[in-house]
């Protein structure tokens, strides 16, 4: 993002990069909003809506459920390998299209995009503390105890 911003004060051109995460995820969200409400031709459009941002996708999930033109059906949730599985899995069990992806090419082309999901996504961190709550609910759903320093199977 750094190196983006420097090149477009050294090109002469408006930086391509949001100021910050909140007018990130905002113009996502106004982007993803004018798709799928107004598509000119919704029954030819499809959508892969990759995200990370748990906010983002219930904004559009709500659409879909709601006032989007585009049939549900025809719209795919993405996010990297390896990162906000918890979405993915949630998409997947209500019935949404939900994909991994993994960036393939040589190491010296594919470290720096990762590098720069990373940064984009540092705040994926923040959830942790949730993220651990939904785990731990889950395996007690299971039936799966909790001890002192371990977890004891059924």
């Amino acid at each position: 993002m750094v190196h983006e911003r420097e090149r477009a004060e050294e090109q002469g051109y408006a930086s391509p990069i949001q100021p910050d995460a909140k007018a990130t995820h905002a113009s996502y969200d106004a982007a993803v909003a004018t798709l799928l409400l107004h598509s000119p031709c919704p029954e030819r459009t499809s959508l892969m809506l990759a995200t990370h941002n748990q906010a983002s996708i219930e904004r559009a999930v709500a659409l879909l459920k709601g006032s989007a033109a585009v049939p549900k059906d025809q719209v795919y949730f993405g996010q990297l390998f390896g990162m906000a599985d918890h979405l993915t899995f949630n998409l997947a069990a209500n019935g949404l299209k939900s994909y991994k992806y993994v960036p393939y090419g040589p190491v010296r082309k594919v470290l720096p995009y990762l590098i720069r999901r990373a940064q984009e996504n540092a705040d994926a961190l923040s959830s942790a503390p949730a993220l651990r709550k939904m785990m731990l609910t889950e395996l007690a759903r299971r039936g799966v105890q909790r001890t002192k320093s371990a977890f004891r199977f059924p």
